[in-house]
């Protein structure tokens, strides 16, 4: 009697374990598609220049006290209550998080399985401190708005591609459809 409520109590964890596992699997296939998805409206669709100008709305409403810097989601159950007060640009690209660090720099993140998004640099940020944040995953999409994506670290092709679609960083881009 013993062994058989063992094997039973021993199918029943390993069904969750395995359920739990092809759940994630599928969560993360769900991601990737979105996140494929968005990557293209964020690079050629959005207008970078009201982007900017709305992640500096942002950074300003920091700078204000309106806002305390930090991590904010919008996705999903977790959106958190402050976003809604956000302009409607940041909020329309339906990124995972938007993190405003103490300088009134905005981070946007769209995914967090492949890590990529849009860095904001508010107007009066000296150009040495814009520097530190310039890395191999970057690309400035005009002057004070970048673009990155950890998918360029392990391929550098890719962000040579997206450098190629692009007229020219600080100017009009090109779109793909």
């Amino acid at each position: 009697m013993k062994k058989n409520k063992l094997i039973l109590i021993t199918v029943v964890i390993g069904s969750f374990v395995i359920a739990s596992y092809v759940y994630l699997i599928i969560l993360k296939i769900h991601d990737v598609n979105e996140m494929e998805k968005r990557r293209p409206v964020l690079l050629y669709e959005t207008d970078h220049q009201a982007l900017l100008e709305a992640c500096r709305a942002l950074s300003q409403q920091v700078v204000t006290g309106q806002l305390k810097p930090g991590t904010y989601f919008l996705y999903g159950r977790h959106t958190d209550p402050e976003t809604k007060q956000f302009p409607q640009l940041i909020r329309d690209i339906e990124p995972l998080y938007v993190l405003i660090n103490v300088e009134g720099v905005v981070y946007i993140t769209m995914s967090v399985r492949v890590i990529y998004g849009i860095i904001a640099f508010p107007e009066n940020l000296d150009r040495k401190n814009i520097e530190m944040y310039e890395d191999s995953n970057r690309i400035e999409l005009i002057n004070g708005l970048w673009y990155f994506d950890n998918d360029f670290l392990n391929h550098p092709e890719h962000m040579k591609a997206v450098e190629e679609s692009l007229v020219k960083p600080g100017t009009a881009y090109k779109s793909t459809k």
